[in-house]
């Protein structure tokens, strides 16, 4: 089903008119037989947000009830709630809240930020948001560690964390702060960790980059396809296609062939179509190419916001404005797909949980 456009801007104004973002709730995601989402009377926007960071790199972050209250007043049920791997020092000079405005300080893998996701997600409970923690605190030029940490993590809170990631195999965007990308004789050394996240049937987030548009468009390419061959076993998130704002000219079909080529070369890979950067730079260039491809392979995608929850840079960094854009590309979804990644069925099957939660159907097309 794809709505013309004036079907869908009346949708979306009574919806907002009324108050009600999608009218869905957790229970619709536990009932034996929920109440089918109509698509035709509700707004498009992501209803399973699987990529939210929860903490910002510095400064002062959005309170943890502020941030469930946004994630309620966008209909948000499902949400990915990760910290960000990545701190400034704790010292840093005022105005410091995000990497890029302090190129001249590190940006360091911590614990921090989910040590104050978990503890904010103990203390304060949300019975009518279903929240998954990711771990994002490894180093993966440094792999020794990570079992260790992994077992504090099990020793304070045992069971929590459902994820791996969001983690840095090379993010240019941090090339100023310090960071550097992940070699391949890195790469063979995860396997004590990898180990551990299979046992635990865990997937890996991981911020791979695939090039840039110096003229390098698949520069990176390689680092993604070593460790999906390194360990093809393991499921291994792809966050953002590979695109990043260091690459926005990419041309859009030479991407999805490629995409393409990697999910059909690696079973256990999946895609994540989170960040506004994708709507912008290239799923509205190529509606029709992407919505084919996310189509054919949506039980193998999942999307969000890539919200940062940066106090002090509000309104600019607005979740609503944020999630508005990364869900553009749902209005052109069939059904299958909309259930699958809008409304969270594929997010709830990779993470094991679908023998209790699962998305709702869609009501038929008349």
């Amino acid at each position: 089903m794809r709505l013309s456009r004036f079907a869908l801007c009346a949708a979306m104004l009574a919806a907002f008119a009324s108050g009600a973002a999608n009218g869905l709730t957790l229970d619709d995601y536990t009932r034996p037989n929920p109440a089918c989402f109509n698509r035709a009377a509700q707004p498009h926007l992501t209803v399973a947000d699987t990529h939210i960071h929860f903490r910002p790199f510095g400064g002062e972050s959005v309170s943890y009830h502020d941030m469930l209250k946004m994630m309620g007043d966008n209909g948000v049920v499902i949400g990915g709630a990760m910290g960000i791997g990545q701190r400034l020092p704790w010292d840093a000079r005022p105005g410091c809240d995000s990497y890029q405005d302090c190129r001249d300080l590190p940006a360091n893998p911590t614990i921090k930020n989910d040590f104050v996701n978990a503890a904010n997600f103990a203390e304060f409970k949300s019975p009518d948001r279903l929240l998954v923690l990711a771990m994002t605190f490894p180093d993966l030029a440094r792999p020794a560690e990570i079992p260790a940490l992994m077992a504090l993590y099990d020793k304070e809170y045992p069971g929590l964390f459902k994820l791996m990631g969001e983690s840095n195999v090379v993010k240019q965007a941090l090339f100023p702060n310090g960071h550097v990308p992940v070699t391949e004789a890195q790469i063979d050394q995860w396997s004590d960790f990898m180990r551990i996240l299979r046992e635990r049937d865990m997937p890996l987030a991981l911020h791979s980059d695939l090039g840039n548009d110096e003229g390098e468009p698949t520069k990176y390419r390689a680092l993604i396809e070593y460790v999906l061959s390194k360990y093809p076993d393991n499921k291994i998130i792809w966050l953002h296609l590979g695109m990043s704002s260091q690459q926005k000219a990419m041309d859009p079909l030479n991407h999805i062939l490629l995409l393409q080529g990697m999910l059909d070369r690696f079973p256990k890979l999946y895609l994540d179509i989170s960040w506004g950067v994708l709507e912008e730079n290239y799923f509205s260039r190529y509606r029709q190419g992407y919505v084919n491809f996310i189509n054919r392979n949506s039980s193998r995608i999942i999307t969000g916001s890539d919200y940062v929850a940066y106090k002090n840079k509000q309104p600019a960094y607005n979740y609503a404005d944020e999630l508005r854009t990364s869900s553009a590309m749902n209005a052109y979804l069939n059904d299958e797909a909309f259930r699958n990644i809008a409304l969270g069925q594929t997010y709830l099957t990779l993470l094991g949980m679908n023998n209790v939660y699962n998305a709702p159907q869609i009501c038929p097309s008349r």
